[in-house]
């Protein structure tokens, strides 16, 4: 959660990740934010949303075609509804959505490490530290930081504190708790991993590491519990991705309206998604091996140019 948090950190002493790139030039600001946000919406996050969590729903429904496509107009109408009012996003996403979401996955995590297991699994990577930054990379936590660090910024401006020292404590502040809180959720989730290694070789993605082990610990009802898991993780950021996307794509072209582009990436997530879980990591996995690491290097270049001209 390094990355993430020092993202927010160096990005909030410019106006945005846009104006940070633009210190070295203005095109490749333009054409790099763009990259990220297509990334971060309809061509990887966006779609994924939905093929994650309807993989979590094997109980239920089948993996078929046409279900999985009922599913995903289904997830993807619900998230076009709650980011048609991104004014009221904050609210439902903070302050309901997020709590119920942080609850349920400690749930789940202490349950599993209390009970009882098979000693440890041995580790099926030849090089676990290059494999964990190369799937860390999946998470798309540092590209998310470049386009929410604004929006960010804009919620607490909108608190009306009139101090920017005030203010970029207040964002400090927000950024430390929300890393040590994911960090904390990651590490249970890593411990429950480890734990249970040895019992689960052939999972081919992590949502069918989680979709096991909740059946383990709660038997039949496992399945229901890791369902609503994942579909609340999946809403929550699925609706506040097309809305930011929506959003940047709209200050690019504001002739198209918000509500266009929202329908436009609603619908290229229904697209995209049919084609399953596995399939969207296998496309993804080297393009966000490029773009990731271009992204780190941008960073250190606002931390050095920032130092340099007495900004931090």
């Amino acid at each position: 959660m390094v990355f993430p948090i020092a993202s927010v950190i160096i990005i909030s002493r410019y106006k945005n990740a846009s104006q940070m790139i633009s210190t070295i030039h203005p095109v490749l600001a333009n054409a790099f934010m763009t990259i990220v946000y297509l990334l971060i919406g309809p061509c990887i996050a966006i779609p994924r949303t939905a093929s994650t969590s309807f993989a979590m729903f094997g109980w239920l429904l089948p993996s078929a075609f046409p279900f999985q496509l009922l599913y995903s107009c289904l997830f993807f109408g619900a998230c076009f509804a709650a980011a048609l009012h991104p004014n009221k996003l904050k609210d439902i996403l903070g302050k309901v959505m997020g709590p119920i979401l942080v609850a349920m996955v400690l749930i789940l995590c202490i349950s599993a490490l209390l009970s009882p297991s098979d000693p440890i699994g041995t580790c099926a990577y030849t090089s676990p530290l290059i494999h964990g930054l190369k799937d860390g990379y999946q998470t798309m936590d540092i590209l998310a930081a470049f386009c929410f660090t604004i929006v960010i910024s804009l919620n607490i401006q909108s608190l009306e504190i009139p101090s920017k020292k005030k203010q970029r404590q207040i964002l400090l502040k927000a950024a430390f708790v929300a890393g040590f809180l994911l960090t904390c959720l990651y590490g249970l989730l890593a411990a429950c991993g480890m734990k249970f290694s040895g019992q689960i070789p052939d999972a081919s993605n992590g949502a069918q590491v989680l979709s096991w082990l909740a059946s383990l610990t709660f038997g039949k009802f496992g399945a229901v519990f890791i369902s609503m898991i994942f579909l609340a993780a999946c809403f929550n950021v699925c609706s506040g991705l097309l809305s930011c996307c929506s959003e940047y794509f709209h200050t690019l072209a504001p002739k198209i309206s918000y509500r266009n582009w929202l329908i436009l990436f609603t619908a290229s997530g229904i697209l995209v998604s049919v084609q399953g879980l596995d399939w969207i990591l296998a496309i993804s996995a080297p393009v966000l091996s490029f773009i990731c690491p271009a992204a780190i290097v941008l960073l250190i270049w606002g931390l050095v140019y920032s130092i340099r001209h007495k900004t931090l």
